[in-house]
């Protein structure tokens, strides 16, 4: 069932910037990738990058990138329609304890930019009981974010509140300004927004919420086995993408708000908050930290059994990342 519904999505996803011409058998089976992005955000502009400045191309791969949400993301890669995604950790770590295999391979931040965001009557935590907060999806990472939000300012997640899912990003923004739901995690560009319109901050994570895994590079199992040249060239593509995005900021804008869906230059000005936000918790040297790993395990455990008992390093593959640092290739690129 679920790879039929991964191949249905997946010829009915968009194809954003993708060469459509068709390469030979030959190619399709060693350098054709096909790289989903579970959401509209510049924590994957390393991955933008890589494929509007030729990245990847650069690399030996054609990669087409595609966007669809976290959950049939899994789908596809356990179906083998998706061989490698930029996807949200919680996401992948619980499919990874109900079985599917994929495994993180990079992650270029370890701290969300994320705030928690309340409409201006709302001046404190307790104000929230009773109320509808909205999240993306179940499991997400966003929905992670704002279960431990709630505990941190002593609301419990399943009883004070009622947490429903209201869509991506800018929907969840609107609901929030309609007064449908009273509480969303947001990023960068809709916290510029946000302080224009007088809406309340209760919780910043960069500040007060602890090491995660964000930025996620991932790829099942099987895959990583029959195909480590490809996944070296992916890695090194977004190394050299998180160094690009560093060193070439009016460009690397562009190709964010492209992605984004931004328009410049009348988002100028949320665009430059989003770049300086993201541009400065972007890691060159993507390792995972196991830190990070272990605290997602922790909020999975409230519903998850077996994340209560998981070992952090059974969800990370860094074998390709160390190669690649051991190498010199990462001093190389990363200066």
């Amino acid at each position: 069932m679920a790879v039929k519904s991964a191949r249905s999505i997946l010829i009915t996803v968009m194809f954003i910037g993708v060469t459509m011409s068709l390469p030979s058998e030959c190619e399709a089976e060693s350098k054709r990738v096909a790289l989903g992005i579970s959401a509209l955000s510049a924590v994957y502009a390393p991955l933008f990058i890589a494929k509007d400045a030729g990245l990847f191309e650069k690399y030996g791969l054609d990669v087409d990138v595609i966007l669809i949400s976290a959950g049939p993301i899994v789908h596809g890669m356990i179906a083998g329609d998706v061989k490698a995604a930029g996807a949200g950790a919680s996401r992948i770590v619980a499919s990874n304890l109900e079985g599917s295999g994929i495994m993180m391979l990079a992650a270029t931040n370890d701290r969300m930019p994320y705030m928690l965001i309340v409409p201006p009557e709302i001046k404190n935590p307790s104000q929230l009981k009773g109320k509808k907060v909205g999240v993306a999806e179940y499991g997400g990472l966003d929905d992670t974010a704002m279960r431990y939000a709630l505990l941190q300012m002593g609301l419990n997640p399943d009883k004070d509140v009622t947490v429903i899912q209201a869509g991506g990003k800018g929907t969840r923004f609107s609901a929030l300004q309609q007064r449908a739901i009273a509480a969303i995690v947001i990023d960068p560009p809709y916290t510029l927004q946000a302080k224009q319109l007088g809406l309340n901050f209760l919780f910043d994570f960069l500040k007060s919420s602890p090491k995660t895994v964000y930025g996620t590079l991932a790829a099942k199992d099987s895959y990583i086995k029959q195909n480590p040249e490809i996944i070296q060239r992916l890695l090194k593509s977004l190394v050299s993408g998180v160094q690009y995005y560093k060193t070439h900021k009016p460009e690397s804008i562009k190709i964010m708000a492209k992605y984004m869906r931004v328009d410049l230059p009348a988002k100028a000005a949320e665009m430059e908050e989003t770049y300086n936000v993201f541009v400065n918790t972007a890691k060159c040297r993507p390792y995972i930290d196991t830190e990070g790993v272990q605290n997602l395990l922790n909020e999975l455990g409230r519903k998850i059994p077996k994340a209560r008992t998981a070992s952090p390093q059974s969800f990370v593959d860094m074998r390709f990342i160390k190669e690649l640092d051991e190498s010199g290739f990462i001093d190389s690129v990363c200066q």
